[in-house]
């Protein structure tokens, strides 16, 4: 018998990365290696895709076992919508989980009032090794909460 999801809880299969805008991508860097203690090799940096327009670059720092990205937004469309933070610095952005059918975890948040969006307004973007999707924090209550399925060769 197959069980009904009705909650993006149940969709739910761990924690993705939490993600961190930063203005200084090298000091960002070079802090959490005073801080955490990583060094080179708990830190990836995936190439910009080559003939696409750099809005942002991006680190991926492993922190035990929790994964964490850095966004250095370039662009300056990228820079108006996701600097400052808050708190008028640098910081934690959103929350990325990992889902494993965020077709339908979107579908079940949509019946609920909560719509995709933010920096995925068309909802679920196919990048080929994963699925991703942000939810629009105007329907969640200002949480930033991005989904991610990886994809299965």
């Amino acid at each position: 018998m197959t069980t009904i999801k009705t909650t993006l809880k149940e969709y739910i299969t761990g924690l993705a990365h939490v993600g961190h805008i930063v203005s200084d991508m090298d000091a960002a860097i070079n802090n959490f290696k005073r801080v955490y203690g990583v060094d080179d090799d708990d830190i990836r940096i995936p190439p910009n895709p080559e003939g696409m327009e750099v809005m942002t670059n991006f680190a991926f720092i492993t922190v035990g076992s929790t994964e964490f990205e850095l966004v250095e937004p370039v662009s300056a469309y990228f820079k108006d919508i996701l600097l400052p933070m808050p708190s008028g610095m640098a910081g934690i952005n959103h929350v990325a989980y990992l889902v494993d059918d965020i077709d339908g975890a979107v579908a079940v948040l949509e019946k609920n009032g909560i719509q995709p969006g933010h920096v995925t307004p068309g909802g679920v973007v196919d990048f080929g090794e994963k699925k991703l999707c942000y939810l629009d924090p105007e329907t969640t209550g200002g949480l930033v909460i991005e989904l991610i399925e990886i994809n299965q060769p």
